[in-house]
């Protein structure tokens, strides 16, 4: 229950609810006499019960509720150690939650990425065109830097995709170059051929003759 209360705002809500509804019914003299008993024995047992007891009453016409014995000792110190009770779950589950985002950031994998710079190949891979061999993992990923050949460059922008495939984006360009990278787990073995195009100003696209080969393992 106290667990809940802490941390269910909608289940702390509830009870706040009932126990307004049961100090409105004990005003109103609406309980048996069994139940009337119980209330005054242990539900207005707590301060602050009797306080809202007590502010309800005068907010009913200024009837006056019926005094309730004050907690004795014993009472008062079993009170107080369930207020500490409160407390001590409250830190408990804040040390769980933090101890597991330590946990969580601590054996993350962690992403790498191989670097390749590629030149542009006009042989056909059937021919044996020479490609750069990665051999990746669950977490490696690739980055690939094209260079754009010298009668090709000056395009504001260009385009990338692998042959037959999808468009890579573009993390980087410079006039002699284009990077883009190829995140862990999206392609699968094999030898991809990589397609450069320009973007002209009315967005059509002017694919540059030959291929950037790259071998994956």
């Amino acid at each position: 229950m106290e667990l809940r209360l802490l941390s269910d705002p909608a289940f702390a809500e509830e009870f706040d609810i009932v126990v307004d509804e049961i100090t409105d019914e004990y005003l109103q003299n609406e309980l048996s006499g069994d139940e009337r008993e119980r209330v005054e024995k242990y539900f207005l047992r707590s301060n602050e019960r009797q306080n809202k007891l007590a502010f309800a009453a005068e907010l009913l016409g200024g009837a006056e509720p019926k005094p309730v014995p004050r907690p004795g000792l014993f009472e008062q110190i079993a009170a107080f150690w369930r207020q500490q009770s409160y407390a001590r779950v409250a830190v408990m589950a804040t040390a769980v939650i933090v101890a597991g985002i330590i946990i969580y950031f601590a054996t993350k994998p962690t992403t790498t990425y191989l670097a390749f710079n590629l030149t542009l190949s006009t042989a056909e891979r059937a021919e044996g065109a020479a490609a750069q061999r990665a051999k990746l993992g669950p977490t490696t990923g690739l980055k690939l830097t094209l260079t754009i050949p010298e009668n090709a460059r000056g395009a504001n922008s260009y385009s990338v995709r692998l042959a037959g495939g999808s468009d890579l984006k573009v993390e980087q360009q410079t006039p002699e170059t284009v990077t883009v990278i190829i995140r862990p787990g999206s392609i699968t073995p094999g030898t991809y051929a990589i397609q450069l195009s320009k973007v002209k100003p009315d967005g059509t696209k002017e694919r540059i003759p030959g291929s950037y080969y790259i071998a994956v393992e």
